[in-house]
């Protein structure tokens, strides 16, 4: 596995947009609005690191629990993979917990993706690898 991103939780995605733009980060994607988890995505990218910022939109999103807990934070780790249910298999005998099933992901191409929690290290994504 490789890893693909940073995900982090904003409340404001255009000011934030704007917050890392003044740290040297370039969009590299146009926001989208992810209508199954609720969430508005844009994707950044500074010195070779990408990192996604995903806000909220309302009480019904798939991470609105997370960001009253965290705020804006980072809050996963996302690891591309060449074999998403082997991975899944293999991580899940190993203690980690599915936190979201694998969905397609309107902002990486439609690409399977799923989320998982570890006691230990929190949450991570993964996304199957594509062209």
């Amino acid at each position: 596995m490789t890893i693909h991103h940073l995900g982090y939780l904003v409340k404001n995605i255009n000011r934030a947009i704007k917050a890392f733009e003044n740290l040297g980060y370039v969009s590299t994607s146009e926001t989208v609005y992810d209508e199954y988890r609720g969430v508005d995505i844009v994707f950044m990218s500074k010195d070779g690191y990408v990192i996604e910022l995903v806000s909220p939109k309302g009480k019904e999103s798939t991470v609105s629990g997370l960001f009253k807990r965290f705020g804006n934070s980072p809050y996963h780790i996302c690891y591309e993979t060449d074999d998403l249910d082997g991975q899944i298999q293999i991580l899940t005998e190993s203690g980690y917990v599915m936190w979201e099933e694998p969905h397609p992901a309107v902002a990486i191409s439609n690409k399977k993706v799923c989320f998982l929690v570890h006691p230990y290290i929190g949450m991570i994504e993964l996304v199957e690898k594509g062209e």
